[in-house]
């Protein structure tokens, strides 16, 4: 995925811990469309999974109980390949920051490819 976003990010960034991903990625505030365009291709062309999208119209992501900045849209993927037995949730918004009112959008993605989901369950 950030790979297929590579011409258009400003800024990213890969983590590694015990077999967890995350990611995030930083873009001008117009290229919110197009991302989003790249990342619903990118999941749509995969066979044998499970997608779930969510889009979000407004919110607010607060630090230290203080609100910091506006969401002013976004959208929510969770995503489960069958194949590799991973899911994966990704974030996209449009963010305002109420210090300074600059805007930017953002992508974090979260991927367990040692998810239990389809483990035995236990009760």
């Amino acid at each position: 995925m950030l790979s297929a976003l590579e011409g258009l990010a400003e800024r990213k960034t890969l983590r590694e811990y015990a077999h967890y991903y995350a990611a995030s990625a930083f873009f001008g505030k117009e290229k919110y469309d197009e991302v989003e365009r790249v990342i619903l291709s990118h999941l749509e062309a995969r066979d044998r999974c499970e997608l779930i999208s969510c889009s979000i119209s407004s919110g607010t992501i607060s630090d230290s109980g203080a609100v910091q900045f506006h969401i002013l849209k976004g959208r929510l993927f969770e995503f489960y390949d069958y194949a590799e037995m991973s899911a994966c949730f990704i974030r996209l918004y449009h963010i305002r920051d109420l210090s300074n009112n600059k805007e930017w959008v953002a992508m974090y993605i979260d991927e367990n490819p040692a998810t239990p989901w389809w483990a035995e369950e236990r009760l």
